[in-house]
Order: C-alpha cells, then structure tokens, then sequence
C-alpha cells in the first residue's frame, strides 16, 4: 500500500512537470523574438505645421513664418533645411542649435505660378543624430478673378473629354468669347437667348482640341479685363516630360510654358518675358554648359508671327528671365496658341504665346 501511493505521488509530480514544460514552451512559441528598435522620433515641433495662404493671385509672392520648438530633453542641431522647390527661399538656419525646450525662427517665402490651381511647397529639416525629414509645409489656392474647376484639363488614361466649371469670384456676370481658339461647348446655356452669368460649365473634348498630338495648354478667353485669359494645363501622358524630350541635352527648359499676351491690336507689338532654368539631372543638377542660358534668338515657325529678342538676364537659382516682343501675323483676328522657339548655344526649345488679336 505504501508503495503505490509513493508510486502515485511519483507520477503526479513528473505530470506536473511535463504540463509546466509545455506550458513555457507554448509561451516562448507565442512570443516571437524581438526585432531591432524602432528609430527615435525627431524631438521637433514645427509651429504652424502648414502655412496656407488661401486664395492668391497668379505669380505672386508669399512669405510664412514658422516656429521650430525641441520638445526633448537634449540640444538639438539643425543639418540642413532644403526647400523642395526653387519656388522657395528660405532663411539660412543650418548649423543652428536648439536648446532643450528652446525655439528657432524658420522664415520662407513662396513664389507661386502664373496659372491657376493648387500650390504647394515644403521645406525639408534634417536634425543631426536623427534619421528621417521634419516638414514645414506652405499650401495656396492660385486663382484667377474667373476660377476655373478643375484648374487643368483630365485627359489622363484616353479620357476623352470632360466639363470645366467656370465661376466669378466677385460674382457678377462675364461672358465666354473663346475655349482653344474655338466657340465655347456650353452645357446647359445658350450664348443667343440667355443672358451673361456669373458661372459656366464648358465641354472640352481631346478631338477638337487638336487632330494631332495634344497640346500642352487649352486657353479660355472671357470678355473681363481683369481676366482676359485662362490657361488650363493639359494633363496627358505626352504633354508631361515627353513633350520636350531634349530639353536635359540642351541643359534648360521653361517651368511655365506659356506666356498670356491678353488682347492686342492688329499689327501691334506686345512686350513679354519668360523664364528659362537650368537642367542637368546626369550631374545632379551641376552646370556642365556654361552658354545655356546666353539666349541669341527667339523665333516663331510658321510665320504666326514675328519675335524679336530684348534681352536676357540671369539670376540665383539657376534661372534665366528673357525679355522679348511678339507681333501676331497681320490679317488674322481671333485668339491663338503660337508656338515661339528660343535658342541658346546648348539647343531650341519652344513657349508658347496665347493671343487674341483684334482689329
């Protein structure tokens, strides 16, 4: 008798044994081993973390102001602030060193296009010892007195056409005298019976806009002074970065392609300028052609017209402003889309005037 329950209490021991075995087994198998340690947050507060300037004018400057506060407990060491665009300058803050609860004052300014619709620009803040970028970010709604809805024409993915909504901002009544050189498709007005409007809705269709390779810019014309123009960027697979395929060769291209001449009389010339910028994305954006910039002629094909080149002056950042006079081709009257050809040692390369001629 003493024997069994020895040999019975031998057993519960060794079964209690196995279970607590297996048990730590099946909990070292839930447990999957640890990875290495996430990277540490910067410790930096932007404040405020989006400047949005809201509605501007097309080609106006905006300067923003931020705060950059270290929430940690250590100094902290600004590397670098790069903008992400030559839109933006910014002041020089590299090098500088933040106390624990300490601020910096970032300043920048935001340069934004001449044709309407969303802008946005970030400047980028590298802090020594920490991995990854802290953003500071400026965002503005670039309108015309005429907003246009979208502000560019979607003919991505053979779309083939589409609606542009057209709205005054100050609400009163204006007409549609032309959409690409040609009489407005209008949904849902009559240009004969009904009276102006503050609104439009108007139909552009990729067929009648050209019979050919698309162009890069589809321009409204209205009958406000203030307004005369607007020009809706075509958004399609050719007229991105294909459009101009030698514009790396010849080491510049236009950030914007087209310049707005308004209305002109007949046989009148018009001054306007353009901007040229460097490009070199095999050099990392290095200037390996000194000459690319020295503008020697402008031309237009075709005889549209005629070109004559003023001047060029080069600025920081690698820019080119060129000064130049367009006179339409006499004997023709209506709105146009001129292509003007630029030539420098480095190659040509086109703009493009959007006129309307009167008599």
């Amino acid at each position: 008798m003493l024997l069994h329950t020895i040999r019975s209490a031998m057993t519960v021991v060794v079964l209690a044994a196995c279970l607590m075995h297996a048990g730590l087994q099946s909990v070292s198998a839930a447990v999957p081993p640890s990875g290495p340690a996430a990277p540490a947050q910067v410790p930096l507060m932007v404040e405020p973390p989006v400047v949005n300037f809201g509605v501007v004018a097309p080609g106006t400057k905006h300067p923003a102001r931020f705060v950059l506060r270290n929430i940690g407990s250590t100094p902290l060491t600004i590397e670098r602030a790069q903008p992400s665009c030559k839109c933006t300058d910014i002041s020089d803050i590299a090098g500088k060193v933040i106390a624990p609860g300490g601020t910096l004052e970032l300043t920048a300014s935001l340069l934004v296009p001449k044709s309407p619709g969303d802008k946005d620009a970030k400047v980028m803040i590298t802090v020594a010892g920490y991995p990854g970028l802290v953003l500071a970010n400026m965002v503005a709604d670039v309108t015309q007195p005429v907003r246009a809805t979208p502000a560019f024409v979607d003919a991505l993915k053979d779309k083939q056409e589409g609606v542009v909504h057209l709205s005054s901002i100050d609400g009163k009544p204006f007409k549609v005298t032309s959409a690409g050189g040609r009489a407005p498709l209008f949904v849902g007005f009559d240009p004969v019976t009904d009276s102006p409007r503050a609104a439009y809705d108007i139909r552009w269709r990729a067929a009648e806009i050209s019979s050919g390779a698309l162009p890069q810019w589809w321009v409204i014309d209205t009958d406000r002074a203030d307004c005369a123009q607007i020009p809706l960027r075509i958004r399609h697979e050719s007229t991105g970065g294909r459009f101009d395929p030698e514009r790396s060769a010849r080491f510049w291209f236009p950030p914007e392609s087209i310049v707005l001449a308004g209305v002109v009389k007949a046989g009148t010339p018009v001054a306007l300028t353009i901007t040229i910028e460097h490009l070199n994305p095999a050099a990392q954006g290095r200037v390996t052609a000194p000459t690319w910039g020295d503008v020697a002629a402008m031309t237009v094909p075709g005889a549209e017209g005629t070109a004559r080149f003023i001047s060029a002056t080069k600025r920081a950042g690698d820019f080119v402003d060129i000064a130049f006079e367009f006179t339409a081709k006499p004997g023709r009257f209506g709105s146009f889309y001129i292509p003007v050809m630029i030539e420098t040692p480095t190659g040509k390369g086109p703009v493009f005037v959007a006129v309307t001629v009167v008599p």
